[in-house]
């Protein structure tokens, strides 16, 4: 056999070594063939993919080959070790064929070392790692938010993503509260007051299932049938004030307060007869083979979150930007007073674009205020804008929708004129974004204001909500509008409009004027715009932008809060 043929078998057992398949003695076969055979060499290294891999059981067989080759480049070079043959054309070929050979080694190594930093008989250690669950969480899109947790005292939770602050939405979840008090409002209008350590699992708007601990629920007249699911029976609330307690047992204790409750034993009635109605004043012991009449004991419930009014200075740190639009000075006439760099938490003063210099344009009206029950001297003063004005300001903290928080917006706002043209007569304040949208070439808002209808708006990504009825000129409205902003789930937006003479309660409502769908935003808005239609004339007063309900429902002049 002359050095220029291949062995016949080489072909399949070069196949069968690229697809990792030889067996030992086969490797064996192929190994010889490669030692004897610098055709069958040049054609290894020609088809070897140096990216397929090969069996780590045969790594250090093939190293000492490729030893052998190398080793006959300076073989090659000796001619007392250079294989005699019958012509000086064939010994020529022979030299040649180790040449190429050794060449194809040398180019093949350097180039595997300068990709992967390591020859291919010395792979690295891989170890199998573990998905990161942070980066395997979607967005819960098709999970709708069913509760708000309203309150907290002294809370401690036991999940692994438990509700962090008041006012953050809730989805369908298991929840483990291991001390303390929490409300949590359910969408449906019902409220549950849980007292640590309960576990919870909220199921739906009308229905909660408690595993165990000691849970307070509150009806709603309006509400559908709630369902309070527990180891030993179900309860539906008939406009109703209950306490339940469920120990580890599964032993269910139900303690009418007000109203009535249906029950459902999990047990065959036909084992045991009970009242399928508890009216008020009556409590039962409900167990796996017993359901009897107990005490009434509300003093062993906690039916209310305690605590006081949340602290000033709590309040003022959670106010994150204000303006009073007061100027320090009145200028004659006083409708050119410098209103624009009034308040706190912001960076720059109103400008008449996001990236202009000049000052917005706007009457400022000092002596006047949209605000009913004037706290401070400082706060007197609102603004007006007419015929497209805009105005913008930029935060000092950025409303962020790419992480868990809750943001508050409020201010006064009135439309200053019956409209005496028809169309864009609008008024409305909203929070930009940074970046501009390639194709629109606009930026992404977040709007509340009035429409030229008149209706209360809520303006969004992909979403506009219109309330009526209309709203009416001259007549000063309290908006307040909160943003539930979520990493990992969706964002949701509420919007509330109060009317001249209407309480605004220490809490968030249970009602709001125009509600958002949930939706997925990552955006970061660090730009507040004021703006009124070409057509339209609004007066402006008293902006807040805090984190908490409290912050910005407080009309007092902040710099008279403690810090």
């Amino acid at each position: 056999m002359s050095v220029q043929d291949i062995p016949p078998r080489f072909d399949e057992l070069l196949n069968q070594f690229l697809d990792d398949k030889l067996s030992a003695d086969e490797f064996a076969e192929f190994e010889k063939n490669l030692l004897e055979n610098p055709q069958a060499r040049k054609l290894y290294f020609d088809l070897l993919d140096i990216n397929s891999g090969i069996d780590s059981n045969n790594h250090s067989r093939l190293q000492k080959l490729d030893q052998v080759i190398l080793q006959g480049i300076n073989a090659s070079a000796a001619p007392r070790d250079i294989q005699q043959s019958p012509t000086g054309r064939s010994s020529f070929s022979t030299v040649a064929y180790l040449l190429v050979a050794a060449a194809s080694v040398c180019i093949i190594l350097l180039a595997e070392w300068l990709m992967t930093d390591h020859f291919f008989w010395n792979q690295p250690v891989r170890v199998a790692q573990k998905e990161k669950q942070e980066e395997a969480v979607p967005l819960e899109m098709n999970q709708p938010y069913v509760a708000t947790l309203s309150r907290s005292f002294d809370c401690k939770w036991g999940n692994e993503n438990p509700p962090r602050f008041s006012g953050q939405r809730l989805l369908s979840k298991n929840l483990t509260l291991l001390q303390g008090i929490a409300e949590f409002r359910f969408d449906s209008g019902v409220r549950l007051v849980l007292e640590g350590p309960t576990t919870i699992n909220i199921d739906s708007a009308t229905c909660a299932t408690v595993a165990s601990g000691s849970v307070v629920l509150h009806g709603y007249e309006s509400s559908p049938e709630f369902e309070l699911i527990t180891p030993q029976a179900r309860f539906y609330d008939i406009g109703t004030e209950y306490g339940a307690k469920v120990d580890e047992q599964g032993g269910t204790e139900l303690h009418v307060f007000q109203g009535a409750v249906r029950v459902q034993p999990e047990m065959e009635l036909a084992e045991i007869s009970a009242p399928l109605v508890i009216n008020e004043g009556n409590a039962r012991l409900i167990e796996p083979e017993s359901n009897k009449e107990i005490h009434l004991d509300p003093d062993r419930f906690k039916r209310e979150v305690p605590g006081q009014p949340k602290a000033l200075t709590a309040v003022r740190k959670e106010l994150l930007a204000y303006d009073s639009f007061h100027p320090p000075q009145i200028a004659d006439p006083p409708r050119f007073s410098d209103w624009r760099n009034s308040g706190f938490g912001w960076t720059t003063h109103w400008r008449n674009g996001v990236n202009k210099p000049d000052n917005a344009p706007g009457k400022s009206l000092p002596e006047r205020s949209l605000q009913p029950d004037l706290k401070s001297k400082d706060q007197s003063g609102c603004i007006e804008l007419e015929r497209g004005n805009t105005a913008w300001r930029s935060l000092e903290k950025p409303i962020r929708l790419d992480t868990d928080a809750i943001y508050y917006v409020s201010f006064f706002i009135q439309q200053a004129a019956e409209p005496t043209a028809s169309g864009y007569h609008y008024g409305n304040i909203s929070l930009q974004s940074e970046e501009v949208d390639k194709l629109s070439g606009k930026r992404n808002k977040l709007l509340f204001g009035i429409n030229s209808q008149n209706y209360p708006t809520l303006s969004l990504k992909g979403q506009t909500l219109e309330k009526a009825p209309p709203l009416l000129p001259e007549t000063t409205y309290f908006y307040v509008a909160k943003i539930v902003a979520s990493e990992n789930a969706p964002d949701q937006i509420f919007l509330r409009a109060f009317y001249e003479n209407e309480t605004i309660p220490d809490q968030e409502p249970l009602i709001w004027t125009c509600i958002s769908t949930p939706f997925d935003d990552s955006n970061t808005y660090p730009h507040v715009r004021i703006h009124a239609g070409k057509s339209g004339k609004y007066r402006f007063d008293e902006l807040r932008i805090g984190s908490s309900w409290e912050s910005v429902v407080n009309l007092q002049d902040p710099a008279e809060l403690p810090e």
